[in-house]
């Protein structure tokens, strides 16, 4: 299953856009600002981060930069979620962001963003992992978790 981090200064715009995630099929994470962005990148390693423009304490532009400076964010996929204008997504986009979401966003317009992201292999259908396993006999062995490719 994809995973994802939703970086918002408002628990119920997070707890909003987890649900919607979270009937797109993805395992959700969330974050109030910076600090908690780049901790949970290096723990948790979502394939897709939405990153609010008005994250708490946090410039937005540097803070993209510095997720794809990071080995966990060269292949994250960014939407950049603006409330400023033209400007704000252009820095944003220029910084790496992918895409960019305008408040508020439902369902569709989500789907639709993450559709394009995977044509353009920046986001990846889901994710294959092997994980060591004890079954019924008490030994260990090897199972793949995830969609086959």
């Amino acid at each position: 299953m994809a995973t994802s981090l939703i970086a918002d200064s408002s628990a119920p715009v997070r707890k909003a856009a987890q649900f919607l995630l979270e009937s797109l099929g993805f395992e959700v994470a969330g974050a109030r600002d910076g600090a908690e962005v780049l901790a949970a990148l290096k723990g948790l390693a979502p394939d897709l981060v939405i990153l609010d423009a008005r994250l708490a304490g946090t410039e937005t532009v540097p803070l993209i930069e510095e997720i794809r400076s990071m080995p966990e964010g060269a292949r994250t996929c960014i939407f950049f979620v603006a409330e400023g204008g033209p400007a704000s997504v252009r820095a944003a986009i220029d910084a790496g962001a992918d895409d960019y979401l305008i408040k508020p966003f439902d369902r569709e317009l989500l789907s639709f963003k993450l559709d394009q992201a995977r044509a353009r292999g920046r986001l990846r259908e889901s994710a294959r992992t092997m994980k060591l396993v004890q079954d019924n006999s008490h030994s260990w062995r090897f199972r793949v978790f995830g969609k086959a490719v």
